[in-house]
């Protein structure tokens, strides 16, 4: 996630000369998964689309391979969900990854982390999906 690993550069815990190339990998693993997605399902998406692929309607399918924002919401309503839900994932990874204010078990740091991000999206998800990832 960028957002992580810019925020780590700030607070000192990585160094500054790799983040780009972290930013790079990051952005090009999440096409690459889009893309695997897509060779994946593409023929379920074909059938499911009758072979239209569109972003709205009731057929729409560029849902599958990002998030888009809710109708309802504004172009200020959507930064500000942005801000709190990354700032709400990026405070649960550096608790859970600071020694000094918990000494949980080796490996267990992951598995904290996927149920935050769970926590988040399901209470924060309905005005733009599970976007907390700028990757």
């Amino acid at each position: 996630n960028p957002a992580v690993s810019l925020s780590l550069c700030v607070l000192g815990r990585h160094p500054w000369i790799k983040l780009p190339f972290y930013i790079f990998f990051q952005v090009f693993g999440a096409f690459l998964a889009a893309a695997t997605v897509g060779l994946q399902y593409y023929d379920a998406i074909q059938a499911y689309s009758g072979g239209k692929l569109t972003v709205t309607g009731p057929t729409a399918t560029a849902g599958i391979f990002s998030t888009y924002p809710a109708d309802y919401l504004s172009v200020w309503g959507g930064v500000v969900d942005q801000v709190i839900g990354t700032a709400a994932l990026l405070l649960c990874v550096l608790a859970l990854g600071d020694q000094r204010n918990s000494s949980l078990p080796d490996g267990l740091q992951p598995v904290l982390v996927g149920a935050a991000v769970l926590v988040i999206g399901i209470s924060m998800g309905a005005n733009s999906g599970y976007a907390l990832n700028p990757a």
